[in-house]
């Protein structure tokens, strides 16, 4: 299943499923040929006639503004797209390329994690150029040209630098036989000559790209060669901070503008790993990068809408028999939209959470509680604090220490104050309670309640009980009071399943008859 179902189960108790039942399971699935669940969000469509037709994030002026600006540039530059790991780097390329190729500029994109394996930036990123560039016209004598000065590099550049660092003693012979100074002076003729050749193949290198770049920025518009290279900051650190050093020194000619989408936290990290926490990496990446860009935020709210309608669940509250799906469908809209606007999480992150959400839904029981309110909050703790959800989940942590650690995170903005706020935090201590492996436990063991009640008799005595803290300490404790009083839930308010489901371990998951008739 490709989940991590052995490493799961291993750590967290909580989760363990009988092999027979997930063969079971399997195979139901597998019997399923009208399953469409999509694992992985789909990769942006950006169609050619519009860029922006389904951009969520509103990056139209960014991707004019830079437009406006490599336009004008003459010289050789580097400029970095700085953001924030998940926040939308990769779309921002792919949506400026298109737009870029409506505007005829001529245009290479390089992923640099997808070659990470072979090695050598060099020949990795010579590679992509001239394959790419072979798409132009009248170009196959200078793609030539440029392939044969490359290989010149590779041949007497890269072992020059080897036999540099070895002092060129690579035959030991003459100097056992005591021909030390023979062989030095021998040596330090090669180093010399293999300095020289190398020095002139990088020329001739420089000059047939300046002769591509050249080809491709026709009068009258005179428009510069772009090259994106897009994840440069997940690479490894040695790669990626050799592909930057290959770039500005091989690459940088007139008419080419390296467009680089980083997260330049993550890159001065990878600078600082190669050469010492003490080493001025900041100062190190002004001499590779001439501009930066940083991305600003993005509409969150537009994402998060737009990610509910790609995950389809409306589907199964369309064919629940639950009566209460409902009601907990826009509570349940309204507290993911609210947690996932916090700008800490990614929108890789909040992306990723919301297509699990869908799948888990996708697949539920249309006869089964859909506990969806629950599910929300179940999934907002394991997105915010996934080490804390699991120990959580085991009963290593209790109810205070989960809610008050979720709203700092969290923060204020997000779960203000209110019926919402007061929901979460009961739920949270009733599945407390139902996850404890102790039958005895009950309300009077919340330490979230004792301190709750303890604030409620503080406030009697000091005439504090009605302002706002108080009055939230109030609500939560009487609805945590109706609940575990009401016969519906005396055997649990059903968080226990619910975690279950949304770690996919769940039977409630297999409908075959709904399945079979999306």
């Amino acid at each position: 299943m490709g989940c991590g179902f052995d490493s799961l189960t291993a750590h967290h108790s909580l989760f363990s499923l009988e092999y027979g039942k997930l063969i079971r399971l399997s195979k139901q699935l597998n019997r399923q040929k009208s399953i469409e669940v999509r694992i992985q969000p789909h990769d942006i469509l950006v169609p050619e006639a519009d860029p922006f037709r389904h951009d969520l994030l509103d990056r139209k002026e960014s991707v004019e503004v830079l437009t406006h600006l490599v336009r004008a540039f003459e010289g050789p530059c580097v400029l970095a797209i700085d953001a924030a790991w998940g926040n939308g780097k990769t779309t921002f390329l792919k949506i400026w390329h298109q737009y870029l190729v409506n505007a005829e500029f001529p245009v290479v994109q390089f992923n640099a994690w997808e070659t990470d394996f072979a090695g050598d930036p060099f020949l990795a990123l010579c590679t992509e150029l001239t394959d790419e560039l072979e798409a132009y016209a009248n170009l196959a004598d200078k793609i030539a040209s440029t392939r044969k000065c490359a290989k010149k590099i590779m041949r007497r550049a890269l072992p020059g630098l080897v036999r540099a660092l070895t002092y060129g003693i690579l035959d030991l012979d003459s100097v056992l036989e005591g021909e030390i100074d023979k062989a030095v002076a021998s040596i330090a003729e090669d180093s010399f000559t293999e300095y020289k050749s190398a020095k002139d193949s990088i020329t001739e290198f420089r000059s047939s790209l300046q002769d591509i770049a050249s080809a491709v920025s026709q009068p009258p518009k005179n428009l510069p060669l772009i090259v994106m290279i897009d994840e440069l900051d997940r690479c490894r650190p040695s790669y990626a901070v050799e592909l930057l050093e290959i770039a500005k020194h091989f690459f940088a000619v007139n008419g080419i503008v390296f467009v680089l989408a980083v997260n330049r936290s993550e890159l001065l990290h990878s600078i600082k790993t190669l050469y010492g926490t003490k080493f001025d990496a900041r100062g190190y990446l002004r001499r590779f990068i001439d501009l930066d860009f940083r991305l600003p935020d993005p509409d969150r709210k537009s994402f998060i809408d737009a990610a509910f309608t790609q995950i389809q669940i409306d589907h199964y509250f369309n064919r629940t028999k639950d009566p209460e799906a409902h009601y907990d469908a826009q509570g349940m809209r309204d507290l993911l939209s609210a947690a996932f606007s916090d700008p800490n999480l990614s929108l890789r992150q909040v992306g990723q959470a919301l297509h699990r959400f869908g799948l888990v839904f996708a697949s539920l029981k249309s006869e089964a509680p859909s506990h969806a309110f629950m599910a929300a909050i179940i999934m907002i703790f394991r997105v915010v604090d996934e080490d804390l959800y699991y120990r959580f989940c085991d009963g290593k942590v209790g109810d205070a220490d989960a809610v008050d650690t979720l709203i700092r995170k969290l923060g204020e903005a997000a779960l203000p104050y209110g019926g919402m706020r007061e929901d979460f935090e009961a739920t949270l201590v009733l599945g407390a309670i139902e996850l404890s492996k102790s039958k005895l436990r009950s309300v009077e063991d919340s330490a979230l309640i004792t301190r709750y009640q303890q604030t409620i008799l503080a406030g009697a005595v000091d005439g504090s009980a009605q302002d706002q803290h108080g009055r939230h300490a109030k609500a939560v404790v009487e609805k945590v009071g109706i609940y575990s009083k009401d016969r519906r839930y005396r055997i649990g308010i059903g968080f226990k399943p619910t975690v279950e489901r949304i770690e996919l371990l769940s039977a409630a998951l297999i409908d075959e008859s709904s399945l079979e008739s999306r």
